[in-house]
């Protein structure tokens, strides 16, 4: 999958190094079910680009389950902002993106 635009400021030079180091250090064999594979990758565990706590060496597999989640989520919201959906309250709506990417004054109010 491709990196969202608004995410490319996260992954230069220094995270393409990083990622090799962790590439390397865990054999090129994903981190969960131990297997090699050619197309092994580093993936945010939190589905945050900003973090660098959160980090495994997955395949692809792995990856995707590692992600349901997060997808449908994204999805349910997606959906339900198209059709209309009233929300109850903006942390909800909110729920599927990481805090970071929340408007300044609710973060500024501590609501999460």
């Amino acid at each position: 999958m491709p990196i969202r635009p608004e995410n490319r400021q996260y992954y230069g030079i220094q995270w393409r190094r990083f990622r090799l180091s962790m590439l390397e250090a865990a054999g090129n064999a994903c981190q969960r079910c131990r297997k090699p594979h050619r197309l092994i990758n580093v993936a945010h565990l939190s589905n945050d680009p900003t973090d660098r706590e959160f980090l495994a060496v997955l395949r692809p597999s792995c990856h995707a389950r590692n992600d349901t989640r997060q997808r449908i989520a994204m999805t349910r919201r997606t959906w339900a902002q198209h059709h209309g959906q009233l929300w109850v309250n903006e942390e909800i709506r909110l729920a599927p993106f990481p805090a970071w990417m929340w408007p300044a004054e609710m973060v500024q109010n501590e609501v999460f």
